[in-house]
């Protein structure tokens, strides 16, 4: 076999290939034989690495060549000779008698003996199809021993069942290998085992090592339902047995690819359609009917706006392919009639399906990738429309080739959509086309396209972005980041399009509605178009969370319900502090109806709480500022009150009165200071009251709270330039006379606690040589204290009033302390507080009191 002219990415495949499948040194070969898998992307060149591995490994040997479709067989063969392979070739198909591959000089049987008499020893290559490993006909459906079903024709032939024996293979290529992934049981499996299809080395090749299927709605068959609803996306194809599949030796992503122009880069065109409201009376199929008849014009239009000449449309069922491109034409002329600038004169449609021969498909394939109709006439614009007949190995290229691909309903296999994308993706090297991928989407009456999360009407977005994940996880991850929202936000008005509706309008109704439409509201970066066209605006953080819950984490509709009420909410409101009883609107008209979105967010904390709420689903939330812990946020809301009134005053010895923004921050204080004010968990008012001393370390000291109040503005008065000599009796700040009160706090020095002092001190304050005497003197008996004194405040005056007369603090349980109580109009009146009965409580909760506190009391003599 001639050398070939490899491109940069082939010459890398077998680089790594040839290495891996090398027999050892020892000469040993497994049990298993030698296995090794490359994933490479659509269009860059499997097949040629395959013929040139196989020229290099097994000059002269014996090749396998697996492929799944009856085309891909057949391009399969014209790579090979185009390669330089001249050997002896047969194939194991039932393309008995088919020009192309007579052409091509190989023969075609599906007869085990006759194969092996072609081609049972020497050199030759053998392409099959994965049907040649099952059994096709009734003489196959015999059972063998032990109730093992019969082979197909290739292991009927290596056993040599009818007396001719095929030699073992030298080398198995497995193209589209992820097809024989999944139960092990299933007939394409055979080619895993070595003892049944014996070859020395095995090279699997796909583009998608997993492929993804969509999740089922919830309570429909084909999910998994998982923790809380959640429904699983599931891998419908996987390659990551290394014990069956070898190790993954070369990897060529799309990404690569389309960086190296060997791939097309594309567009995902989402045109949101109004759903037309169908009769009471409408079946599915009538529904189908007028959705394809609605999804024409919508094209039509479409490929005026992006200037795109071609376009394959996927259906679920033949009769609606042949449906759609028979009716298509008359539907072009009728709107061109009418609106002949945006509408296509001479559009193209023909249709494919299994029952046409293999030369017919040849034969529209190149019609359409010419852009030619039936007649050989030159069209405007081409359609090609399918339902699973354009497997692996279509390859269609001409002078207009595939423009696009439309997926008219995402009914079909996981596998088929995988194959359908990597359609539009194929280009010639360094063609720099722009592939289009159109997802129609059918709107329900009402509804609004911004609650895309939790809309089934997405389902066919869901599956195609699947498709892409299966061929590179991180293209469908970065969605979010080159996502723009596009569009004039108004989805598009099928009806305005019907003709028999311009008949009816007058010229100046028309004019009205050709004038509110509008160009597109967003736009990417020149030469960097979005992954994600939508005909309605979309905010970017809407379409990271419907990539992140309905295709990288598939959740259940009733979760995505409740959290797209949530987000809906957020934006409402600007945040996420919700009442049980919130709730909000969903859908438009009839079908809106109220969500108790309130509700909802409380069975998410519960989870929470509990355990049971998955990781992601915490990040979704949280990411939106979803209220954990209603204390908590409350708390949160206070402790913002507390750092503007301290920004404003300097200190939190609010007095119990004061309010600030209509919040009543004194009386907040004043209950968070009470036992169990923090709350009864003590790691909880541990945090609370750090948060709480970070503002002010003296929020709740263990002296009254109003000598707080007048240090914080003797402290004001200093740090404003003044000294200590110049404060005397008189001085005011905010009110309160702190000259007054400096010489009151000198006159009883020696009754105020050592932390009393040490702030004093901080101030300058020293007490005088004399302060013993001066005590007696200037005081006497009695501590006047402030009318908003709290009982504790009171006490705790009353506790150093009887220490500082009597020089202990062992109060006699039924004595009762006289003070002081400035009434708020600057005279003071009695006072007679019941010390002994409050000792008495205090020295029994000694262990619960603040640190702080319990030990001014201890210095008091209250534990003595």
């Amino acid at each position: 076999m001639a050398t070939v002219q490899l491109r940069r990415n082939q010459q890398e495949a077998l680089d790594a290939v040839i290495p891996a499948l090398d027999i050892p040194s020892t000469g040993e070969i497994p049990p298993d034989g030698i296995r090794a898998t490359i994933i490479a992307a659509p269009g860059s060149g499997k097949t040629r690495i395959a013929a040139e591995a196989a020229r290099r490994l097994t000059p002269g040997g014996r090749v396998l060549v697996l492929v799944p479709t009856l085309d891909l067989l057949t391009r399969t063969v014209q790579e090979w000779r185009a390669a330089g392979y001249r050997g002896q070739a047969v194939a194991v198909c039932s393309l008995k008698g088919d020009s192309l591959l007579g052409k091509l000089g190989v023969r075609a049987t599906t007869s085990a003996p006759q194969l092996a008499l072609w081609a049972g020893r020497g050199q030759v290559v053998m392409f099959a199809t994965y049907a040649s490993l099952a059994a096709q006909n009734a003489v196959d459906d015999l059972v063998l021993e032990e109730g093992e079903p019969a082979p197909g024709v290739l292991e009927r032939a290596l056993r040599g069942v009818y007396g001719q024996r095929l030699d073992p293979f030298d080398l198995a290529v497995v193209d589209e290998a992820h097809r024989t992934s999944g139960d092990a049981e299933k007939a394409w499996a055979a080619i895993h085992d070595n003892a049944r299809l014996p070859a020395v080395r095995r090279l699997y090749m796909t583009a998608t090592a997993r492929v993804w299927e969509v999740p089922s709605p919830s309570g429909a068959p084909g999910g998994s339902q998982g923790l809380e609803g959640a429904v699983e996306g599931r891998l419908v194809a996987s390659m990551d047995n290394e014990a069956i599949y070898g190790p993954k030796v070369h990897e060529y992503g799309m990404t690569e690819a389309q960086e190296r122009g060997t791939l097309a880069r594309f567009v995902v065109h989402v045109l949101e359609i109004r759903d037309p409201e169908p009769p009471e009376d409408a079946d599915p199929e009538e529904m189908r009917g007028r959705r394809l008849a609605v999804l024409q014009p919508a094209l039509l239009k479409h490929m005026d706006e992006t200037g795109v000449r071609s376009l394959m449309t996927f259906h679920h069922r033949t009769l609606e392919a042949m449906a759609f491109a028979r009716a298509l034409p008359q539907t072009a002329a009728e709107l061109h009639a009418v609106d002949p600038v945006v509408y296509p004169k001479r559009v193209g449609a023909e249709w494919l399906s299994g029952q046409h021969s293999a030369d017919e498909r040849r034969a529209v394939l190149d019609r359409f990738a010419d852009g030619l109709d039936e007649d050989g006439w030159k069209t405007d614009v081409s359609f090609l429309a399918s339902c699973r007949v354009l497997g692996e190995g279509v390859d269609i290229r001409g002078e207009r080739g595939v423009g696009g691909v439309v997926f008219a309903d995402t009914r079909s296999s996981a596998v088929d959509i995988v194959q359908n994308i990597g359609r539009a993706l194929r280009q010639e090297e360094g063609e720099g086309k722009l592939a289009r991928i159109v997802v129609p989407v059918f709107l329900a009456p009402g509804e609004d396209p911004q609650n895309m999360i939790a809309s089934s009407s997405y389902r066919p977005l869901v599956a195609v972005l699947q498709g892409l994940r299966s061929y590179e996880s991180a293209i469908v991850e970065h969605l979010e980041l080159r996502s723009r929202p596009t569009g004039s936000g108004v989805p598009e008005d099928v009806l305005a399009s019907d003709p028999q509706r311009h008949d009816d309008e007058t010229s100046d109704e028309a004019d009205g509605k050709a004038a509110g439409g509008g160009e597109g509201s967003g736009s990417a970066e020149a030469g960097l178009p979005p992954l994600l066209n939508f005909s309605s605006p979309k905010d970017p953080g809407l379409i990271a969370a419907f990539v992140r819950t309905r295709i990288l984490r598939p959740e259940s509709d009733v979760w995505l319900t409740g959290y797209n009420a949530f987000r809906q909410w957020v934006g409402e409101h600007g945040h996420a502090r919700m009442p049980l009883d919130a709730t909000i609107v969903l859908g438009e008209g009839e079908e809106a109806q109220e969500y108790p979105v309130g509700q909802w967010g409380s069975e998410q904390r519960r989870a929470h709480r509990d355990g049971t709420l998955r990781p992601w689903r915490f990040e979704l939330l949280d990411e939106l500022g979803m209220v954990w812990s209603v204390p908590d946020a409350r708390f949160e809301q206070k402790v913002a009150y507390f750092r503007r009134y301290y920004e404003l005053h300097g200190t939190l010895a609010a007095p119990k009165d004061a309010v600030i923004e209509d919040f009543p921050v004194g009386q907040a204080l004043a209950n968070l200071r009470k036992p169990h004010g923090l709350g009864k968990d003590e790691a909880r008012a541990a945090q609370r009251r750090g948060e709480l001393a970070a503002i002010d370390r003296d929020w709740n000291p263990p002296w009254p709270i109003a000598w707080q109040r007048h240090w914080v503005k003797l402290r004001q008065c200093l740090d404003g330039g003044a000294t200590l000599a110049e404060i005397h009796p008189g001085v005011r700040v905010g009110g309160d006379d702190v000259g007054a009160w400096l010489a009151e706090q000198v006159a009883a020095w020696w009754t105020l606690s050592d932390g009393q002092r040490e702030r004093m001190a901080e101030l300058g304050v020293q007490a005088p040589a004399d302060a013993e005497r001066r005590t007696a003197e200037a005081v006497g008996s009695t501590i006047v204290v402030s009318a908003d004194a709290s009982s504790q405040e009171r006490n705790l005056a009353a506790l150093r009033q009887f220490h500082g007369r009597e020089g202990h603090g062992k109060v006699p349980r039924k004595h009762r302390e006289t003070i002081l109580v400035d009434d708020g109009t600057g005279h003071a009146v009695e006072q007679r507080v019941a010390l002994g009965v409050w000792r008495s409580n205090m020295r029994t909760r000694r262990h619960t009191l603040p640190a702080e506190l319990e030990q001014h009391l201890a210095q008091l003599g209250l534990f003595t």
